[in-house]
């Protein structure tokens, strides 16, 4: 019997690695995760499972005041987290649990590449199941660019609103994100009637065109080679 195909959609909110007292460190991943949130569709596209975990930072002592003001995360919120290295075993083991086949999207290519590169500041190693996600990670932004016939990158709450919906929750909430993101898959998941969307959409996108910048998108990773 066939295994039913999972889609899951993640977005991680994120601290900057403190240069001054970390420098070797900021060469290797120039943030670190603080959040990680995702939501679990099924063939039927219904939202089956949800994830949210805090992550507390090792290489920044205190919460720059914009990604506090963006995220409304604190440094007390993070006191008790978890630290990457559990938090992310959590979220693989959620991802991959009963050796499920499943896609991950992420809104932006940061996302996979700060994984690659927190793994290495880390020092943990890429269990058999991290490598399948690696391997079946996509740039949702980038798809929904495209299928509206845009170039340009666009911000996930302009994405949304273009497309007739209204953001639900909170932004720069990691849970609030993935889930949002989840609904733009679903809108343009049927391709017949999004095709006849997509011309408005981008008109929309272009009437006032501006960037709205998230934390993933901030990430610098234009110096590294990816794997």
């Amino acid at each position: 019997m066939e295994q039913e195909k999972i889609s899951i959609f993640v977005d991680f909110e994120m601290q900057p690695v403190d240069r001054n007292k970390h420098p070797a460190e900021w060469d290797i991943a120039r943030h670190e995760i603080i959040e990680i949130g995702a939501v679990m569709l099924d063939e039927g596209l219904d939202e089956i499972d949800s994830f949210q975990s805090y992550v507390r930072p090792a290489y920044s002592d205190e919460i720059q005041q914009t990604v506090e003001a963006m995220t409304g995360i604190t440094e007390k919120t993070l006191a008790l987290a978890p630290g990457f290295a559990q938090a992310f075993c959590d979220f693989s083991r959620w991802c991959n649990k009963n050796g499920q086949v499943y896609s991950i999207y992420a809104w932006s290519g940061a996302d996979r590449g700060q994984i690659v590169h927190e793994l290495l500041l880390k020092q943990i190693e890429k269990t058999d199941s991290v490598k399948y996600m690696l391997s079946h990670w996509y740039d949702y932004q980038k798809i929904f660019t495209r299928t509206i016939g845009r170039k340009l990158a666009v911000s996930l709450d302009r994405a949304v609103t273009a497309c007739g919906l209204s953001f639900e929750g909170q932004m720069h909430d990691a849970l609030w994100d993935a889930r949002n993101t989840a609904r733009l898959y679903r809108l343009t998941s049927d391709k017949k009637s999004f095709r006849k969307m997509a011309p408005g959409v981008k008109r929309s996108l272009e009437t006032k065109d501006h960037f709205t910048a998230s934390l993933g998108d901030m990430v610098d990773l234009s110096k590294f080679n990816l794997p």
